[in-house]
């Protein structure tokens, strides 16, 4: 059964997936290499679970981060990576998610944005692989009232 696309409350969907070997992203962040279009809207959301499936392959991981738009800038410098000086126990990932191989989900934050592509940024044993998906479901919802005080 194929998995729905998009972003849902209680399912694991697929949010980006190719027919391919698995390789890192542009580094180069720009609307040619990450269109809007592909885009999720993680409006009401503080986090997203994070997780992959890769086809073939021996052990392959990808490790994926967020980037969000900042439509106001100009063109190469509207994706922002998102980072973090500080970790503290019970908060999600900022950043991005570490090696994943397809046996867990990790919590990434998004901070409710409107625009959020998640980018892979690296692999690792990509030889042999033939496909990818990147997975997700909502993490926390935002809470609004706090937010905006």
């Amino acid at each position: 059964m194929a998995r729905n696309t998009g972003l849902y409350t209680g399912a694991v969907t697929t949010l980006r997936s190719a027919t391919a070997l698995i390789a890192a992203e542009s580094a180069t962040l720009s609307d040619a290499n990450y269109p809007v279009a592909q885009a999720i809207d993680c409006t009401g959301f503080d986090t997203l679970l994070v997780g992959v499936e890769v086809t073939a392959g021996t052990n392959p991981t990808m490790t994926i981060e967020a980037l969000v738009r900042d439509g106001e800038a100009s063109d190469g410098a509207r994706w922002k990576r998102m980072t973090s000086g500080l970790a503290f126990e019970g908060t999600p990932t900022v950043g991005d998610t570490g090696e994943l191989d397809g046996t867990a989900f990790v919590e990434l934050a998004v901070f409710g944005a409107k625009y959020v592509m998640l980018r892979i940024k690296a692999v690792t044993n990509a030889a042999s692989t033939t496909a990818w998906k990147i997975l997700g479901t909502p993490g926390r919802t935002r809470n609004i009232s706090a937010v905006s005080r």
